[in-house]
């Protein structure tokens, strides 16, 4: 009986769904840790501008929540992923690619300024 309760949670649509964008998020967080060492800004000048007047830690975890989360959610509607390993490309993809459009180099290069 538990078995097969267990199989039919297993085999609901809507679980693969939520375990992948779990999957998606986690690739997203650990993609966010590793690019705050490269000096990753995600959307704190944004937050800042909107935001007046918060402290530092304030915007650094709203930051956090936003690149992840809705990076998460974007992440699964554009990829569209269907396997575990597609999930996480697409959590490591969204914030390396946001890290790369939103660095000095790639605002340079749009502007006419030279190789990034």
């Amino acid at each position: 009986m538990f078995f097969d309760q267990a199989r039919t949670v297993l085999a609901d649509p809507a679980f693969i769904s939520a375990v992948r964008f779990l999957i998606v998020l986690f690739g997203s967080v650990a993609m966010y840790v590793f690019q705050l060492n490269k000096g990753f800004e995600g959307a704190l000048s944004f937050l800042r501008s909107i935001l007046p007047n918060k402290s530092e830690t304030f915007y650094r975890r709203v930051d956090f929540l936003v690149v992840t989360v809705a990076g998460s959610l974007i992440g699964v509607i554009i990829f569209e992923p269907r396997t575990p390993f597609q999930a996480l490309a697409a959590g490591v993809g969204w914030v390396g690619a946001m890290n790369t459009l939103l660095s000095s180099s790639a605002k340079t290069l749009v502007k006419g300024g030279g190789t990034a």
